[in-house]
């Protein structure tokens, strides 16, 4: 049986040791007149594992970013040693009041127990993250499922092929037919592209979570730098009255990276972390969004609402939390441009004059509906948001949080694309248990139809039977007058 030359590497550093082990014996047991081999072998060990060690560490770092899997605790996960910089008392207390409120405040188990794992592999809704919450944590986990769909459907260098279908990126390379990858569950692709492209093997997931991550923290830090945090097991301060410890925040240590590539490279190192149960991955995602941005930058963002926690007390997500994620920028607006702060339908282009918000087109978009017709008009969302690159879109709809999707690149590119498509739904939970995925019809040749409805032909007593599901109003925000089919399956929003 022929060893990999790792395995013959940590194999002789092993029989290494065991000699020197007994060599150390012999010499306790009378003179010896071998000091000299045995001081070379040493240093010859030490070498390599030197070596061996430094191959751990990411290029560019000052930081030493070793991660040793050691024994493992009682729940079988592997025991994390960590280097990097130890967060102190007063960033400790300041990210606590940023994102709950206050130093004493002890964040819901739904932040601090709960990881970002995917569900099964090659199954349906391979691609979607698990998200058995609501509130806060939910919407959070949406807009990084966002940026997981990106990873999936979208990046990379698709082929001439891959054009011509209009499917793309990591999971359409990893699934053609004839490749390797394609023969783990994805060979079936010729099938039936819109679904198969959207049940990925174990090894994609990997790929495009720490790669949703990464994208995610590096367009938080502008594309210039960003931070990672993860905890250790032991505290990194002591503690005092005005703390209140929750078992994550205390033992961060953080990882400054200052190039893209070195983010993800330090992810996937982690990666373990990011999938235990347990563990406070989201918790510490939220941390890293925070000091990727930077307290003082976050601040100016957030302009008027620069002393709002971004997560409210009634557990609920911010616009600016949302606008942070999705565009790089926590705006709590989701108007275009600047509007002036003396009419709310005039613009100013000066910055500062006025509430700045969305300043350019995003690559995900975002379609909102709140409890009624004056909330979701108050809100103002503009056609930057409306109007992606990529035809992906986090919906919040009365505070519940989904994702719509089409691995059609090209539907953002026609008018004529637009008249007749179907949009995939994901928004986890309950919805695991459908047999099938939840596509929906969205038809806009209706909309002449439909606007052509005269009032006078509805009686009063119709209105209060019509109960419009608010999903199908945010997408019709986007598309007026659309009909929206649910393909025989139940609305669930």
């Amino acid at each position: 049986m022929m060893l990999k030359p790792r395995c013959v590497k940590a194999f002789f550093i092993e029989e290494t040791r065991v000699f020197l082990n007994s060599v150390e014996d012999f010499s306790d047991s009378g003179p010896s007149d071998t000091e000299s081999e045995m001081t070379s072998i040493r240093r010859n060990s030490d070498f390599m594992i030197m070596n061996r060690n430094r191959r751990g560490t990411i290029l560019g770092d000052s930081t030493d970013n070793r991660v040793l899997y050691g024994r493992k605790n009682s729940d079988g996960s592997p025991s994390i040693q960590l280097n990097g910089e130890k967060i102190d008392l007063d960033t400790a207390c300041l990210l606590k009041e940023i994102c709950w409120g206050g130093a004493n405040v002890i964040p819901k188990p739904e932040w601090i127990k709960s990881s970002l794992a995917m569900n099964e592999p090659d199954q349906m809704y391979a691609f979607g993250l698990k998200i058995d919450t609501q509130g806060a944590s939910k919407g959070f986990r949406i807009l990084l499922q966002a940026y997981i769909l990106k990873q999936l459907l979208f990046e990379g260098k698709p082929s001439k092929k891959n054009t011509k279908t209009g499917y793309g990126g990591i999971l359409d390379k990893m699934s053609r037919p004839g490749s390797a990858s394609g023969s783990t569950g994805l060979g079936i692709y010729k099938q039936n592209p819109g679904i198969q492209l959207l049940r990925p093997n174990d090894v994609t997931q990997k790929e495009v979570l720490a790669g949703a991550i990464s994208e995610l923290l590096w367009k938080c830090g502008q594309s210039q730098s960003a931070v990672l945090v993860l905890p250790d097991a032991d505290l990194c301060f002591d503690l005092v009255p005005k703390y209140c410890a929750d078992t994550i925040t205390e033992k961060c240590h953080l990882f400054r990276c200052n190039k893209e590539e070195e983010l993800k490279a330090l992810v996937k190192k982690h990666f373990p972390f990011f999938i235990q149960e347990q563990g406070g991955a989201l918790a510490c995602l939220l941390y890293s969004v925070v000091l990727s941005k930077g307290f003082d930058e976050l601040k100016k963002d957030l302009q008027a609402k620069h002393d709002d926690m971004l997560i409210s007390a009634e557990d609920t997500i911010g616009f600016g939390l949302s606008n942070l994620l999705l565009t790089g920028t926590a705006t709590p607006y989701l108007h275009n441009g600047i509007m002036s702060a003396d009419a709310e339908d005039a613009t100013n282009f000066e910055y500062g004059d006025g509430k700045l918000g969305i300043t350019g087109r995003n690559n995900i978009g975002l379609l909102v509906r709140g409890e009624n017709n004056l909330e979701t008009e108050q809100l103002n969302l503009g056609s930057r948001l409306k109007t992606p690159i990529l035809p992906i879109w986090v919906t919040c709809c009365k505070d519940n949080w989904g994702v719509l999707f089409n691995p059609n690149k090209d539907l953002m590119k026609s008018y004529q694309a637009e008249n007749r498509f179907q949009l995939y739904y994901y928004c986890g939970g309950t919805q695991l248990k459908d047999k099938r995925e939840l596509v929906l019809i969205i038809d806009t040749r209706s909309a002449l139809k439909n606007n052509s409805t005269n009032i006078n032909d509805i009686g009063l007593d119709d209105f209060e039977e019509i109960q419009e599901n608010p999903l199908e109003l945010a997408i019709q925000s986007k598309w007026e007058g659309a009909s929206v089919d649910w393909g025989g399956m139940n609305p669930i929003v």
